[in-house]
């Protein structure tokens, strides 16, 4: 919540880094987009029909299209029939983008509560003309912190999607008669209206919108369209399930402690939180959950793994690797479905004792359990005795191997920013190779090479690649890794052995569609 707009002056930054694995210290460039506002609260999407466009909303009506190959920025305000009341938060699905904030009745004759949850779905000619809806209106009651997520490949419940949020009966109340809750709401994609708003936590936190108030939901669905969800509250981090779209769900699970809770009081900060993110890895079948606590005296980022979605988890896996008592916080991730790679994005304070000067920091998680740190941007700075207000959390996407970071900083300069970062190299050495063209992702090291390819709207894809050595050629064949006639992608990871002095000069692929009966081929010439 908290949406005053405050004096202080705020700027969001953008990291933007082409990647396949990230487990180096990246360079990076910054360009300014915009100096005007006081921004926080950023998310961040790409959009999946042009590589090179890049969205990003904050707090509380800036929206901003980027486009990442020639520069130019497009900057607008968020607008809706019931107002934009901030929480935003983008994510692209069914070929299109979908921005839920929060809203309110118009005029209403009692307190000044956001009372419902609104889903925009853009269209790019027309911004905020093509569809609302309206969800989780509750007289009396304040929605808040939505999220959202989608079912991209199961058969039964493709493109729904699915919003999460908390419903307070009266904000801010200490009354041990208000509860706090966790609410859900999911888009039927065949009929394009959403189901009546249901809970699903069945514990109530209080509505002091603090550590026993129960926040920070999100969800995540499988390949299956098993879908699953997280939230924060009562000292615990919450897990539910469920198998028919979210019309049912089984019962909370504990499946970690967040100790002295998800609302954390730090120097120089006016609010930061470690509320729970998680994603799943349709590929192999695996969810993540991060979130930060203190139970080493200061607040660290911490990591749980199920390789069986969510039946059983590991031991919390701590994620920044710094032996300081400083503190990061404000966690978010992505997972990379071609590599396995869980990157979390986070606010870090290791390289300043006194909590003044931060960084933001990545770590990964890699499927063999190791664990990388990486800084992503110079230091920003706090204000020494001032408690500067960042909103409630950062952002990040990843697509085709582009990662991008939105987060909210302060500037000591006295001018408000948001920032671009547009170029990021790799510089340790581990890969000696990164090359995208077009469909096709290689990440090359020493001896190995690391091939994807995604295919929109296929069946029984192959690929084959060619290799040569002193004059030698050679050529080697995969299926798609993950594939059906009524999904959307086929994802095909190729991994072969290469000697130093050989290179991959073509690869080429097929695609059989069954629907129009056509065979479609196509070359690929690297070198």
């Amino acid at each position: 919540m908290h949406l005053i707009i405050y004096t202080m002056r705020l700027f969001t930054v953008i990291a933007y880094l082409i990647t396949c694995s990230i487990n180096v210290f990246p360079q990076i460039t910054e360009v300014i987009i915009d100096d005007t506002g006081n921004p926080n609260e950023p998310s961040v999407c790409f959009s999946e029909n042009r590589d090179s466009l890049l969205y990003v909303a904050a707090n509380i009506t800036n929206f901003y299209t980027i486009n990442t190959s020639n520069g130019i920025i497009r900057k607008q305000k968020a607008s809706s029939p019931l107002g934009v009341y901030g929480d935003p938060v983008l994510h692209w699905a069914k070929s299109s983008l979908y921005y839920t904030h929060l809203s309110k009745t118009p005029k209403k004759d009692y307190g000044d509560w956001f009372d419902r949850i609104v889903v925009q779905r853009i269209d790019s000619a027309h911004p905020w003309k093509e569809k609302s809806y309206s969800l989780g209106y509750n007289k009396g009651k304040m929605q808040d912190k939505p999220w959202l997520s989608s079912d991209d490949w199961s058969v039964k419940y493709q493109n729904n999607i699915y919003v999460t949020w908390t419903e307070f009966d009266k904000y801010g109340s200490s009354d041990p008669t208000d509860h706090s809750r966790i609410r859900f709401a999911a888009l039927n994609s065949k009929n394009d209206s959403f189901s009546q708003a249901i809970t699903i936590s069945d514990t109530v936190g209080n509505c002091e919108d603090g550590d026993n108030t129960l926040e920070g939901a999100t969800t995540a669905v499988d390949a299956s369209g098993n879908l699953y969800a997280v939230w924060a509250g009562l000292g615990n981090i919450y897990f539910d399930q469920s198998n028919d779209g979210g019309k049912t769900w089984g019962q909370d699970r504990i499946v970690a402690l967040q100790v002295k809770g998800w609302d954390m009081d730090m120097p120089n900060i006016m609010r930061a939180n470690g509320m729970p993110f998680l994603v799943a890895d349709k590929i192999r079948e695996s969810l993540y959950i991060c979130w930060a606590d203190e139970r080493n005296g200061n607040a660290d980022i911490w990591l749980l793994a199920s390789k069986d979605l969510g039946k059983t988890w590991s031991e919390p896996i701590l994620l920044n690797l710094d032996k300081t008592n400083t503190h990061q916080y404000f966690p978010n991730m992505a997972v990379d479905e071609h590599t396995g790679d869980v990157h979390v994005a986070y606010y870090d304070f290791k390289t300043s004792p006194t909590n003044t000067f931060y960084t933001i920091s990545l770590a990964t998680y890699t499927t063999d359990g190791k664990v990388t740190n990486a800084q992503l941007t110079p230091f920003v700075t706090a204000l020494p005795g001032k408690k500067v207000f960042y909103g409630d959390y950062l952002d990040l996407a990843l697509y085709n191997d582009q990662l991008a970071v939105a987060y909210t900083a302060y500037d000591l300069s006295q001018k408000t920013e948001i920032k671009l970062v547009t170029e990021a190299t790799i510089s340790n050495g581990i890969f000696s190779k990164l090359a995208i063209n077009n469909t096709v992702a290689i990440v090359r090291n020493s001896d190995t090479a690391q091939i994807i390819l995604n295919v929109e709207h296929p069946h029984k894809t192959k690929m084959v690649i060619h290799v040569e050595k002193n004059g030698k050629k050679s050529k080697h064949s995969y299926k798609a890794l993950y594939r059906g006639s009524n999904t959307s992608w086929d994802h095909i990871l190729g991994v072969i052995n290469i000697e130093p002095e050989a290179h991959i000069y073509r690869i080429k692929y097929r695609i059989r569609d069954l629907a129009v009966r056509n065979v479609y081929r196509r070359k690929i010439q690297l070198n």
